[in-house]
């Protein structure tokens, strides 16, 4: 009896923490997990093997129980020692698929308001596939971001609205076409090139 609760237990806990992953994009035509070679669209379980080619090949991938996206590299596995991406998320503590490399710490990280002088950096844990962006919009106006080393680019063409500013939400475009939400109700503020000036440098000494 002891040894059958204890199996239940341990499947229970199995079941619990497994999960299914589709490949939404990969850098190579494949990538070999488990037993097989996967390509983009192919499923694989939490608890496979990740068999990496070479130092550079990545993957954007879609939890399907939370549908959730991470992006997976051979650096950031062999720096955590993980073969698996069950062993990624444990030892990276995000086995609740929340963290670095997931859309929810972009909205974190780009917060309620941005405060912008000219063109304005903000960075971000994540990296888009080819055919991916992020884009505002804002009463049916539409303005992709630029992303450049692991920041967003908020370039002056997005408030030529007027000086006060503009309210938008932050989307994210997916390679297969579809698009989620990643923040609403961005406030983003241009500075007064003046202010950003005496902010850096308080007041600038005369010249004798």
């Amino acid at each position: 009896m002891r040894r059958l609760l204890f199996y239940l237990v341990f499947f229970a806990s199995v079941s619990a923490t497994a999960q299914d992953f589709q490949i939404l994009a990969v850098n190579t035509e494949t990538i070999r997990i488990g037993n097989k070679n996967l390509k983009s669209g192919d499923v694989f379980n939490n608890t496979e093997t990740i068999h990496w080619s070479n130092d550079r090949q990545a993957m954007k991938v879609l939890s399907l129980p939370d549908k959730k996206h991470f992006i997976f590299t051979s650096p950031d596995f062999k720096q955590n020692k993980a073969v698996s991406a069950r062993d990624y998320l444990v030892q990276t503590h995000r086995l609740s698929t929340r963290g670095s490399g997931s859309l929810s710490t972009v909205a974190r990280k780009i917060g309620e308001r941005i405060y912008v002088i000219d063109e304005t950096l903000v960075p971000i844990d994540y990296q888009p596939f080819e055919s991916e962006y992020f884009f505002l919009s804002r009463n049916g106006r539409r303005d992709e971001l630029p992303y450049r080393d692991r920041h967003l680019v908020f370039h002056p063409g997005i408030w030529s609205d007027g000086p006060e500013g503009i309210v938008a939400d932050l989307y994210f475009h997916h390679a297969d076409g579809t698009e989620e939400i990643v923040r609403e109700g961005i406030a983003i503020i241009p500075l007064p090139k003046e202010l950003a000036e005496k902010k850096c440098c308080g007041k600038k000494s005369k010249k004798h």
